[in-house]
């Protein structure tokens, strides 16, 4: 090992060792789930924090969720165990036009809808509706924690997650989502109408009265 490499390690050391020492486990829990753009795992959490012991990890968790109790932000655990800081459900709709976080991909979003809507679905079923590209989708929206996966024979099955029904603020049962999805195509469609008569509408204004012909 070179000498630059092995100063570099050296002080690479020194600045954890002295941010440990100067910063306490319960704000570096609150830093990494704020900073995450995706659920963080106890396991995760362990080694970021240097903490073996899971009881004190999630006593130092369950400290920062009643610190946040009742303010706009709150602390979530999953059904999976993971940990999600979030925008609360009820005030998403006032924050909506100023959020950070980076939408999710037109393509990930219909694989979302599909499994929302067909839950529960064998993911076998999944990449025959949606194709090969269902996989790497997937991925990502378990990364995000809104889809969780259940082993079922040789194949899985997918479910949207407790976080995926808190987001949109309805119960976590397939019956309700699916009728959430329903209630979304129609306004989707009913809005791409819309859209359609307003651009027809000014077409005409532009061009003029249209004649009418008698048949």
């Amino acid at each position: 090992m070179s000498t630059s490499l092995r100063r570099w390690r050296s002080c690479r050391c020194l600045e954890v060792s002295c941010l440990d020492q100067a910063v306490d486990s319960k704000t570096l829990a609150e830093a990494i789930l704020f900073s995450s753009d995706k659920p963080v795992g106890l396991k995760t959490l362990q080694r970021a924090l240097r903490i073996r012991s899971e009881p004190k990890l999630r006593s130092i968790i369950e400290s920062l969720r009643q610190e946040y109790s009742g303010r706009a932000v709150e602390i979530v655990e999953l059904e999976d165990g993971r940990f999600f800081m979030r925008l609360r459900p009820d005030l998403a709709q006032y924050a909506k036009r100023f959020t950070r976080r980076k939408a999710l991909p037109h393509g990930v979003l219909k694989t979302l809808a599909t499994i929302a809507y067909y839950q529960p679905l064998p993911m076998s079923s999944l990449a025959a509706i949606r194709g090969k590209d269902a996989y790497r989708q997937l991925r990502i929206l378990v990364e995000r924690g809104l889809v969780e996966t259940e082993k079922s024979g040789r194949t899985s099955v997918l479910r949207t997650t407790q976080l995926f029904a808190d987001l949109f603020g309805v119960e976590n049962n397939p019956q309700t989502v699916r009728s959430l999805i329903s209630k979304m195509i129609a306004q989707t469609q009913k809005q791409g109408i819309e859209t359609s008569l307003k651009h027809a509408s000014k077409n005409n204004t532009k061009n003029g009265p249209v004649a009418h012909r008698h048949p």
